[in-house]
């Protein structure tokens, strides 16, 4: 429902028509919030729908507290290096962005001039970050990803635990993040009590996850350049890193989740501050 232009239901599959376009017709700078995630391992213990459900719970909230139209075109995303665990689902990453410029192509046709793109899943961000540029030149349209806040105590002691652990991946952060989000979802029963790492890497570059160094700008480069490319290659199972999922903590990231989501809203309620340039009003 959207009664001039003030929305009470925030997915656009759950809008009727008329009420899009009162909410078009009303809403002086209507902002779609985009998210895309994965199918995908996501270790032994939390579902394989992990990114994609976290993310559609971010961009509702999103919405829901900017007025703005959520929309989650597809499940899957680009994960094609977590094949060799049984479950994951990929698409290429062609049809990937087919999708998104697809999604943004309709609703800009409609009259829609503001998208915002909220990912949950790494393997995403290069695509998503090139839809951002072509989606602008081919509909006329303005496109941003927004991505924070950094600068907060909590971003630090999850940035830090990423740099030391390499906690990117089923590990610390994102085992809270579901036990926060979905814990009726979460297995830690499958998690040993007694957990070691299964991280098989070079032991030399096991020590350039250390932020201290004086040369950590250079050798966290040389980490990614050694990178293998499949998950399999480099982990028994489908964890990252060298921190415990069990050392999850759902408290602290429910604190994250709410300065994310409130660093977007943010960022949405600024942009609306400004007039549409010219560029763009075609």
């Amino acid at each position: 429902m959207s009664e001039k232009g003030k929305l009470s239901k925030f997915w656009i599959t759950e809008l009727t028509r008329p009420a899009f376009e009162d909410w078009l017709e009303h809403e002086k700078h209507p902002v779609v919030v985009i998210g895309i995630g994965s199918i995908e391992q996501h270790g032994p213990h939390l579902p394989l729908g992990m990114d994609s459900m976290a993310v559609k719970r971010y961009i509702h909230e999103v919405a829901k507290r900017s007025n703005s139209v959520a929309v989650l075109p597809c499940w899957p995303g680009f994960s094609p290096h977590h094949l060799g665990f049984k479950g994951t689902v990929t698409f290429s990453w062609d049809t990937l962005m087919g999708v998104l410029m697809d999604t943004i192509g309709s609703l800009a046709l409609h009259g829609v001039k503001r998208f915002v793109i909220m990912n949950g899943h790494g393997g995403n961000r290069n695509i998503m970050n090139l839809v951002v540029q072509l989606a602008k030149r081919e509909y006329g349209v303005m496109v941003a990803a927004p991505s924070g806040p950094g600068d907060t105590e909590l971003a630090k002691v999850h940035a830090d635990r990423q740099k030391r652990l390499w906690d990117v991946h089923s590990g610390i952060n994102e085992t809270g993040a579901a036990l926060y989000m979905f814990p009726e979802l979460v297995e830690m029963d499958r998690v040993p009590e007694d957990w070691t790492p299964t991280l098989d890497v070079d032991p030399r570059l096991r020590e350039f996850l250390d932020p201290d160094r004086d040369d950590y700008e250079v050798v966290s480069q040389v980490w990614g350049a050694c990178s293998q490319p499949d998950t399999d290659d480099f982990s028994a199972d489908g964890v990252y890193g060298l921190g415990s999922p069990r050392d999850a903590d759902p408290e602290e990231y429910a604190k994250r989740f709410e300065e994310r989501v409130e660093f977007v809203v943010e960022f949405i309620r600024e942009w609306k501050k400004i007039p549409t340039p010219p560029a763009f009003q075609g």
